[in-house]
């Protein structure tokens, strides 16, 4: 279980991560809500299909009615409960048990309550002892933190289980879980004690400078209330709570009227349904119920100024206006006000990434957005993030441009743009209903419930949107954009890295100095003309064979272009793409670390040589289309998911990246402004830093495999990334694969057009020269790295060399070792030392350089706990070379890698890497083809006898990321 606690769920919700404009018409119409009578099952259905609203749960609406594929039910209790039949994935299901309790209901002294309460979900209920929990998923097929998951947000705690199958016994131990955790937990004093270390450790995670500021602006945002700075827990809070704490929280909030259980997947809707009914009817609450909070929003006559100094926190100036919370009114109106408050917030965030382009911009980014936070309040919000050291000019941008739009609203090409992006990703939906995972309309069901919105489907959601559209110009836009802002911000916050010369006085003054400058209206942009339509005559077809037992079709170009399709009905209307080009980060410098990072990042600033980005964002506006590279160990790569209808215009692009990148000047300008702020980011978080940091070590220093310090990426410029990057996109050797709901000879015209019309490129099987090899670090002394972040913050690694991934089972063998590494990395190291929150175990096997493997453990640790966790991971690998693993570790270290293949043979994500490589790489087509029957003969003596060959102690080596030292 990865438990996500409410700060790190609000950074992707909140401020710095604006949604795409749908999100605001679709998120309106996601939801689902309360209580109603019990009632016959087909008096429900024949209610709900006659009316708006979801009558079985008491929910009115005169206007929106609910998605009629979803069953809606409650019980005489007040639990309610949605079920939907959905094949994606086929075989398997999801559940949802969403509860109306979060962070915000817990009182300063108990703040953390919440989060340890989910945790003690899995530690112990009257049927199920302490410990076993997870164990009899495992055996089931479901990977603990992939399939068994929870979170606890601000206003509300979800627990989420993704079946890989509904057989009965499957089911059976799921909802027997579900069950369990409604009213059972037994939330035993010694387990809430063996429990309290895990939450510190994920407190010491999740204690980033990111989170703090948001947590701060929240703060700030509601003053006088429970938000703030402690609401999610701290270790004076979370080493005090008692199990009698817990049991109060658990019986005064998970009560059935505050519940909602959703399952969708591949069953009987009738069956599953009284299974539901049977299980949960005799839950019933224990004791009286505790109120939901409801801090009281008090409107302010002048904005609230706020300063916030981490010395790794991104510059970041948040103007927010906060309102109080308005319960969801179902309305056509209602629907209509927020998505023009997206289409308005989208076209400023617009604005401020053109800004931000400019070479002497002081800005690196912003964005805008109207929503409802926590069920609590109501903020229209806008942030830039400045370059270091830049906040005064950074917040006169940002405060002159939110007046710009508050004062003159948008242009009419702006809002055309927004409102041609929320038409084809809803015509999407639409095409792609039949395909839609099950996860996904769960969690929407879910969300919905919680808000009390009325769920809608994607054909509903067009609907509207088409009753809509008309009404949706930019004046309508701009008084909706008013309306939100209407007053001004209530806060001005400003984060820095080191305080503010003097203090709120000096933002106030240049708050003050920035209001008295005049702004004019935005001037209308026109779209200029795509300019990569003709790349001269379609290339030749030369070569067109099949792969019949894994329906690939495999097409080769006079020019050596390679293309590679499979069609498939897995999700309708969706095309999976993937091209690689050239060697790719093998023929990169071993001796520039950061220099992979800066290509992926440069390539998505700099655009194409007759277009900038924002051009190509006019372009593809209401495309489903996509440009930038990453940098692959064996080729450049690129990738994304377009439709039948967009799939030229998505290889015109791709043409148009290989033979005409800009690698313009302010792009390099842009990156001197990214850089400092991307290295601190990393710099202060031990665990993302280890991710980046313990390969480069582990392979001496190799600038290939991550860089150690992270202020090298400062050193990395956009020339650079020409020279390592432009030899391979000129003629390096081209493979593409497509995945999808296509018309085979379609798709291969759009590629003879594009890619098959270029010049003559190179052989992507052929071996390029002058490949510097990678071999093991041969130092096996301890080996440090330094982080920013927090002093009780840290990492260990212990690490192991290996071989290459070509013997497939040998490699199998190597990943079902780490499998078994990990489980008793959480029984030890999590569960009985309460030393980490998320320790694990990964053997990484290379196919491109030859003898070059590894197998590490790793966790996120406090420094004061290093030793013990060392000791420990030592031990687990002193007793796997002496005794072969059990049975028991072996059916669960085993079988949801089983059933996660087996979900990926329909996924066209799982196939379209490995389609690519069809023609050069038939070895990895036969490693698909035997996977699972290899891994499944794996013997625990095997497992035994690879520990013996590779988890020698005195060739391990032990890495740690530790605060750096002061001075």
């Amino acid at each position: 279980m990865t438990s996500i606690n409410s700060t790190a769920h609000r950074a992707r919700r909140l401020p710095l991560a604006v949604r795409a404009s749908l999100l605001a018409i679709a998120a309106a119409g996601l939801a689902v809500p309360a209580s109603a009578q019990d009632a016959d099952r087909a008096a429900q259905t024949a209610a709900q299909s006659q009316t708006t609203g979801i009558p079985a749960w008491g929910l009115t609406s005169a206007e929106l009615p609910a998605d009629p594929t979803v069953r809606w039910g409650v019980l005489p209790n007040g639990m309610r409960y949605a079920i939907r039949h959905n094949e994606t994935p086929k075989g398997a299901a999801v559940i949802r048990f969403a509860f109306n309790v979060g962070m915000r209901e817990a009182e300063a002294a108990q703040f953390g309550a919440p989060h340890f309460l989910e945790h003690m979900a899995f530690n112990g209920s009257t049927n199920i002892p302490e410990g076993e929990l997870v164990k009899r998923l495992e055996r089931l097929g479901l990977a603990f933190g992939a399939d068994t998951n929870a979170e606890t947000d601000l206003e509300h705690t979800t627990y989420k289980l993704d079946l890989p199958n509904t057989n009965a016994e499957t089911v059976d131990g799921a909802l027997t879980f579900m069950r369990e955790l409604a009213s059972e937990l037994t939330i035993d004093q010694a387990a809430v004690d063996r429990e309290r270390g895990i939450i510190l450790s994920e407190y010491r995670v999740r204690n980033v400078p990111q989170i703090r500021r948001l947590l701060d602006s929240l703060g700030k945002q509601i003053p006088n209330s429970r938000f703030g700075a402690g609401m999610t827990g701290t270790p004076d809070t979370i080493g005090n709570i008692s199990a009698a704490d817990l049991r109060a929280f658990y019986e005064g909030y998970y009560r059935p009227d505050r519940a909602t259980l959703v399952m969708v997947g591949d069953f009987d809707v009738d069956a599953m349904e009284q299974e539901i009914r049977t299980r949960f009817t005799g839950w019933k609450a224990k004791g009286p119920a505790k109120e939901l909070y409801t801090p009281t929003i008090a409107p302010v006559d002048k904005p609230v100024v706020a300063t916030f100094t981490d010395p790794s926190i991104p510059e970041i100036i948040e103007f927010s206006r906060v309102t109080g919370y308005q319960v969801p009114a179902n309305s056509v109106e209602e629907q209509r006000r927020a998505t023009l408050e997206a289409i308005a917030s989208v076209a400023l965030s617009n604005r401020l990434a053109t800004l931000s382009r400019s070479a002497d911009s002081p800005i690196i980014g912003g964005q805008a957005m109207v929503q409802d936070v926590a069920r609590t309040a109501r903020t229209a919000t806008a942030i830039v993030v400045a370059k270091d050291g830049q906040w005064q000019p950074a917040l006169t941008i940002g405060e002159q441009e939110l007046r710009r739009a508050i004062q003159f609203g948008f242009t009419e090409a702006e809002i055309a743009e927004s409102r041609a992006n929320i038409r084809t990703a809803l015509e999407n939906a639409v095409a792609q209903e039949a395909g839609r995972r099950s996860g996904a309309i769960a969690d929407q069901i879910a969300t919905a419930s919680l808000s009390n919105s009325v769920y809608l489907s994607p054909e509903q959601t067009l609907a509207l949107y088409n009753a809509l559209e008309p009404t949706l110009t930019a004046e309508e836009a701009g008084k909706a954009f008013r309306a939100a802002w209407n007053g001004g911000p209530t806060l001005v916050h400003v984060a820095t890295k080191q305080e503010v010369g003097g203090g709120i006085a000096a933002v106030e003054t240049a708050l003050a100095t920035s209001t008295q400058v005049a702004v004019s209206a935005p001037v209308e942009q026109a779209t200029k003309a795509f300019a990569y339509d003709d790349f001269g005559p379609a290339g030749k077809v030369v070569s067109d064979t099949a792969i019949a037992d894994l329906g690939i079709r495999s097409v080769r170009f006079a020019n050596g272009v390679q293309l590679n399709l499979k069609k498939t009905a897995f999700e309708p209307g969706k095309i999976a793409w993937y091209a690689k080009v050239g060697p790719g980060a093998q023929v990169f410098p071993a001796d520039k670390p950061g220099l992979t990072v800066a290509t992926q990042v440069l390539t998505s600033l700099n655009g194409l040589g007759k277009h900038d980005v924002d051009e190509l964002r006019r372009i593809t506006a209401g495309r489903q289309v996509g440009v930038g590279l990453a940098v692959d160990t064996d080729g450049i790569v690129a990738s994304g998911a377009t439709t039948s209808a967009d799939l030229d215009l998505q290889m015109k692009l791709l043409a148009a990246q290989l033979t005409d990148p800009a690698y313009d000047p302010a792009t390099q300008a842009q990156w001197a402004g990214i850089a400092p702020v991307v290295a601190k980011n990393i710099a202060s978080n031990p665990s993302q830093l280890a991710g980046i940091a313990v390969p480069f070590k582990l392979t001496g220093g190799d600038a290939r495999f991550g860089f150690g310090n992270p202020e090298d990426l400062t050193a990395r410029s956009l020339d650079e990334v020409k020279a390592a990057l432009a030899p391979q996109l000129a003629s390096g050797g081209v493979e593409i694969g497509l995945v999808g709901d296509f018309d085979e000879a379609a798709a291969i015209a759009a590629v003879a057009q594009t890619l098959g019309a270029v010049p003559r490129r190179g052989d992507p099987a052929a071996s390029p020269a002058g490949v510097k090899a990678v071999t093991f670090t041969a130092d096996r002394t301890p080996q440090t790295i330094y982080h920013g972040g927090s002093a009780d913050q840290g990492a260990i690694a212990l690490a192991w060399p290996t071989n290459d991934g070509k013997n497939l089972k040998d490699s199998l063998t190597r990943d079902l070792l780490a499998g078994v590494m990990g489980l008793r990395l959480i029984d030890v190291v999590r569960e009985e030392l309460g030393a980490t929150y998320t320790p694990n175990a990964q053997s990484v096997d290379s196919l491109t350089y030859k003898g070059f493997g590894y197998l590490t453990a790793s966790a996120p640790a406090d420094p004061a706990s290093m030793n013990e966790v060392a000791a420990a991971v030592r031990k687990i690998a002193a007793d796997l070379r002496t005794n072969p693993p059990t049975a028991d570790e072996m059916l669960r270290a085993r079988k949801p890698t089983l059933e996660r293949w087996q979900r990926q043979e329909r996924e066209n994500n799982s196939w379209v890497a490995l389609v690519s490589e069809a023609q050069t790489r038939s070895d990895l087509l036969d490693r698909r083809r035997n996977r699972a029957r290899v891994l499944e003969g794996i013997t625990a003596a095997e497992i035994k006898a690879a520990a013996q060959r590779y988890l020698d102690p005195a060739k391990s080596v032990e890495l740690r990321v530790l605060p750096k030292p002061a001075g």
